[in-house]
């Protein structure tokens, strides 16, 4: 049995479409990236709580999470447990690695006013929306709060 399109040339349109394509959004990214244009963001709403925590990695494994300003005890993750916050810690420890700071110094936590948490690294300036990866990953952190986390 033969192939209904064996021995058809691929239309040449198409092929020049998808170049036109690709060359736009090269160009677009690059115009971008060298003049610094960036989409407006929407404005995050006021915080209604917030904590400076700290993450302290122990050496059998587990991590200690410690308010940054009373050195308070918060939580003890035990070691191999929390994949989402590792995961997250992770990550911005990468970040730091250029400026360098490690994982210890503080983040900073906070609810708006309209429920979304978000985790901000001072050093690095990445703010980040917990809600985006979803709530059960968002209650992960906001237990760190010291009030009663309010699932959305």
């Amino acid at each position: 049995m033969s192939d209904a399109s064996e021995g058809r040339a691929f239309p040449k349109g198409v092929l020049i479409a998808v170049g036109i394509l690709l060359g736009l959004t090269i160009v677009m990214v690059a115009v971008a990236r060298l003049t610094g244009y960036r989409l407006p963001q929407a404005p995050f709403l006021p915080e209604v709580e917030s904590r400076d925590i700290r993450f302290i990695a122990q050496p059998d494994g587990s991590m200690s999470v410690r308010d940054a300003a009373t050195d308070e005890l918060i939580q003890t993750l035990p070691p191999g447990s929390e994949g989402f916050v590792r995961g997250m810690l992770r990550g911005l420890e990468r970040q730091r690695k250029g400026y360098k700071a490690d994982i210890s110094e503080p983040f900073h936590l906070a609810r708006r006013e309209d429920g979304m948490l978000t985790l901000e690294d001072p050093i690095t300036g990445i703010r980040l929306d917990l809600r985006a990866y979803g709530v059960d990953n968002a209650a992960a952190f906001a237990v760190f709060l010291r009030s009663v986390p309010v699932r959305h």
